[in-house]
Formats: structure tokens, C-alpha cells, sequence
């Protein structure tokens, strides 16, 4: 298995911190988190794209999924899609393109404004990701 998840979530992690005091930043899935603005980035797919004549793994489709949650009292709309916005531009910047994006508005909890999108790229052994 090709396993960068540590170093893409230490990158959009970092970056978010730097930008939002006080934001808090998960490496798994939540349904709902107890703190805001909160954003999660967990890897849901990893899966060897081909594999050479020795049998090792040179490349792996990987997908991660990221959640933005604001609960705001005003404006947590406008919140979560600025927060989406820096994950997006770092994500591209390491190489990811975005497959997926939804927003869900109180859904379960009208005090709760999320969007979630899943991003995916091909990633080498030396952990250079490639758009596909």
C-alpha cells in the first residue's frame, strides 16, 4: 500500500491553522463534531492502480473525503465555503482535483451548515500525485 495520508492531512491541516484561529482539524469522519468551525480529511479509497512484473505497487488511486462544518450563528454558510475554499486550493496545489461537492444544511440540525466533497488523484511510491 502507498500510504501518504499522514503528510496530505499534515499539509491541509497546517495550512488551515494558519489561516483560522481556533479551527479544529480531524484526520477521520464525524457525523457531527462537537467544536466549530471543524473540517475532516480521511482517505476512503486506496487502490493499487497496476502492478509491475516483481509484483510491487508503483502507483495507488487514492480518494479523500473532506467535511466542512460551521454552525455560525451568522453567516455559517458563508463560513463553511471560505474554509472549503482554502482546503480546495491546497488539495489542488499538492496535486488532488475535486470529484464531489455537496452542501447539506440542516439536514439533521438547522444550527449546523456542512459540505462535504471527496477528492482524487494518483499517487506514486514517491509520493508525487498525478491528475488522472
Amino acid at each position: 500500500m502507498i500510504d501518504y495520508s499522514n503528510e496530505i492531512f499534515n499539509a491541509v491541516a497546517k495550512h488551515l491553522r494558519s489561516l483560522y484561529k481556533g479551527i479544529q482539524v480531524k484526520g477521520e469522519y464525524v457525523a457531527t463534531p462537537a467544536k466549530f468551525p471543524t473540517v475532516t480529511i480521511d482517505e476512503i479509497n486506496n487502490i493499487p492502480t497496476e502492478l509491475d512484473s516483481a509484483k510491487t505497487n508503483k502507483f495507488a488511486d487514492v480518494v479523500y473525503r473532506v467535511q466542512v462544518f460551521s454552525n455560525k450563528e451568522n453567516g455559517k454558510r458563508a463560513e463553511a465555503r471560505e474554509i472549503y475554499k482554502a482546503v480546495d486550493e491546497k488539495l489542488m496545489e499538492l496535486g488532488f482535483f475535486a470529484k464531489t461537492y455537496t452542501s447539506t444544511p440542516a439536514i439533521y440540525n438547522s444550527e449546523i451548515y456542512s459540505i462535504t466533497a471527496t477528492y482524487g488523484g494518483i499517487i506514486g511510491e514517491d509520493g508525487v500525485v498525478y491528475r488522472n
